[in-house]
């Protein structure tokens, strides 16, 4: 009897042990895969900007949108999920009507309100900035801060102006310079770039 009962002690501790120490064990691994995509829009106004040139003293000092003619401002946001910078680059020189004659790009420049709550650096702010026929930046990063962000965060105001010589742009009037009167067209456009 005894051996019975030692006999069951061991079927009853071997299960036990078994119950303890001999659960199934399986494991599985999963990835998590992330990718991050930069989402980017710039939204402007595209009224077309109209500069008239009707007196003297408009071709001595040339127009501004803060002077006389406030309406040749374009609006604009930035949305996007990265840094960015925004760069302006006239498409060629203004071209006459009858496709002969030229105004240079630097008769054009603008200025640029940073109206966002994000920090950004304005190289358009006191003084304007001559239209190229390379990319000139406007709006960029300031230092190692963010710049990302929605409309709120990234909004401004463009102002334009030609024949006034302010900043770097041509210093002659457009009365020295004596170009053909008529009709001149150029196209502008706005580069928005993610900076990294």
């Amino acid at each position: 009897m005894k051996k019975l009962i030692s006999l069951l002690t061991v079927i009853v501790f071997a299960s036990a042990m078994n119950i303890v120490f001999g659960q199934a064990n399986d494991s599985e691994v999963v990835t998590i895969n992330v990718k991050m995509e930069s989402t980017m829009f710039l939204n402007l106004s595209t009224t077309p900007i109209m500069f008239d040139f009707t007196s003297i003293e408009d071709y001595n000092n040339g127009v501004a949108a803060a002077d006389k003619n406030a309406s040749n401002i374009t609006s604009g946001s930035v949305v996007s999920t990265s840094n960015w910078s925004l760069s302006v680059v006239a498409q060629s020189n203004m071209m006459h009507s009858d496709g002969l004659n030229e105004i240079t790009t630097d008769n054009v420049g603008v200025k640029v309100n940073f109206t966002g709550t994000n920090k950004v650096k304005n190289y358009a702010k006191n003084n304007p900035l001559a239209l190229e026929t390379t990319e000139t930046v406007l709006l960029g990063r300031q230092g190692n801060q963010s710049n990302a962000g929605d409309e709120d965060d990234n909004s401004f105001v463009i102002y334009w102006e030609m024949g006034t010589g302010n900043g770097n742009m041509q210093s002659e009037s457009l009365m020295e310079q004596d170009f053909k009167k008529g009709s001149y067209n150029m196209d502008v456009a706005f580069v928005l770039t993610e900076v990294i």
